[in-house]
């Protein structure tokens, strides 16, 4: 579920590197650092944990960490656990981004730590204990399933399109059915939760700190409501709702987690009210201004027709939609998105649209997905949450997230297509109860105009932690994080354990 800036940031990956390999301790894990190759801040570490939670001293699994140590040592307050959501993002590789994002005065009293996610990887994908994570691998046996080509668009424009993403999910599924590694029975956020809690442990602190961005925030309200007893201070950034997201609520349960957490709608809201903005602030600042959602409504029924052709080639709708949610997921994106959305308006064969936004939009999509792991999304979002079985399921949310959210509904619901009959649910899954009381209150943030974790999953966290604070920002894009005034609050929070008590905004209007 895939940040502002963070977009970008976020797929900065660190330079190979040889992991120290370390033994498992008995009744915990060690932690052994090792400054990391070809990097003079870093340290890095090869952390060795049980496969199996139930099974301690059963076969063990290698996670890849590391470690930006805090710069004042003797007033350090103790380890900030960080991850970048996914799922099937690099919480190693994101260490130094997060600590660029979290900003000097947090990284001077925090040890900075990005752990992989078990299943997950990082840019390195080693699959051997004494380098790093192990990522999951559904690989062709002998008498396997036959292989399907992967459809080449991101969801079916037409229901003559539906049997080919159905059969390539059957392929999937029935690949990593008789193919895999054993690491996906236990590729749960809880597993990844149990992970933290030993190197917490191993790292000598006394209380657990976090920060979780989008998926992240799943990590740490499972982690709350696991151990609310051992919270120093936890932060959680554009937010999944965690009862939509592992079980669904009430008939919601008949559709696939990604149409339940309202990700459609939340890209629908960004989208209308940026292009409302946009009329409000005229041509000189936004290209589409005068009836700009007319407008983007006149091109998308275009493309449902047959692709646009443009300069670059043929632009088919549902690669329109999926490039513009990328154009949503950062503020940056938005002027670009007008621009291609006015110059598609001027030419019935769109052979305007050409660079730079075009070009300059693929970059940002190419960009803000580069964190798509696969299969690692699926071994985690389809491995712990409910999903429906029958074959109708992703037609049926696909429709159903499509009455609120036009177009951008079946690119969500078809994201876990794969869900429904999915080999290997997970035994050490957590799906609740979420209403816990913490140690410390929790910090819950969200962008008012958030294209893939609307701030109604923020609010729906707020009501099942009741001692917990909401900071809605107002502000478009993906992650909070970045902007001035929720910098200033996270530094007041993580070092003084001062909650907020209004919102906060963007630094810069949406159409500068």
């Amino acid at each position: 579920m895939l940040k502002r800036s963070v977009a970008v940031l976020a797929t900065a990956t660190l330079a190979a590197m040889a992991l120290p390999g370390i033994a498992a301790a008995r009744g915990g894990v060690q932690v052994q650092w090792a400054q990391c190759p070809d990097d003079t801040v870093l340290q890095c570490a090869a952390i060795v944990v049980p496969l199996d939670h139930a099974r301690p001293k059963g076969p063990t699994i290698t996670l890849r960490a590391t470690k930006l140590p805090a710069g004042d040592q003797r007033n350090k307050i103790g380890t900030l656990f960080i991850n970048n959501g996914g799922p099937g993002g690099s919480a190693a590789d994101f260490t130094p981004v997060a600590a660029q994002l979290l900003g000097a005065k947090v990284t001077a009293r925090y040890d900075i730590v990005g752990v992989d996610p078990r299943g997950i990887g990082g840019s390195r994908n080693c699959v051997t204990d004494g380098c790093g994570s192990a990522p999951l691998t559904c690989s062709p046996t002998p008498g396997g399933p036959a292989e399907v080509a992967k459809p080449v668009e991101p969801f079916p424009a037409t229901a003559e399109d539906v049997p080919g993403f159905l059969a390539y999910a059957d392929y999937l599924r029935a690949l990593c059915a008789t193919g895999s590694n054993p690491v996906i029975r236990h590729m749960s956020t809880a597993d990844t939760v149990r992970d933290l809690e030993l190197i917490r442990q191993a790292v000598g602190d006394s209380a657990f700190s976090f920060y979780g961005l989008s998926y992240g925030s799943v990590v740490g309200a499972t982690y709350a409501a696991m151990y609310p007893d051992r919270i120093r201070n936890l932060i959680v950034d554009s937010v999944v709702d965690p009862v939509q997201w592992s079980t669904g609520k009430g008939r919601d349960s008949r559709f696939l987690v990604t149409t339940r957490i309202n990700s459609a709608d939340g890209a629908w809201e960004a989208l209308t009210s940026a292009l409302a903005e946009c009329d409000r602030v005229g041509p000189s600042r936004c290209a589409a201004s005068g009836s700009a959602r007319a407008k983007w409504t006149a091109v998308v029924e275009r493309a449902k027709q047959g692709p646009l052709q443009t300069a670059e080639g043929p632009l088919t709708y549902p690669n329109l939609i999926s490039l513009a949610h990328s154009a949503l997921t950062i503020p940056e994106g938005y002027p670009l998105l007008m621009d291609l959305l006015q110059q598609l308006h001027q030419s019935g064969t769109a052979r305007a649209a050409a660079a730079p936004s075009l070009s300059a939009l693929k970059e940002v999509a190419a960009k803000t997905k580069a964190q798509q792991v696969r299969p690692a999304f699926e071994g985690v979002a389809c491995g712990e949450t409910n999903n429906p079985t029958d074959r109708d399921a992703a037609t049926r949310s696909a429709a159903h997230a499509n009455r609120t959210a036009p177009d951008f509904g079946p690119l969500w619901a078809w994201l876990s297509a794969v869900c429904g009959n999915w080999p290997a649910h997970s035994p050490g899954a957590f799906q609740g109860p979420w209403r816990v009381r913490t140690s410390a209150p929790l910090l819950i943030v969200n962008n008012t105009h958030d294209p893939s974790t609307p701030i109604s999953g923020a609010r729906a966290l707020h009501r099942l932690m009741p001692n917990s604070a909401l900071l809605p920002v107002s502000a478009y894009g993906h992650g909070a994080v970045g902007i001035s005034c929720v910098g200033k609050t996270y530094e007041k929070y993580l070092l003084d354990g001062i909650l907020p008590t209004g919102g906060c905004k963007a630094d810069t209007p949406l159409f500068p």
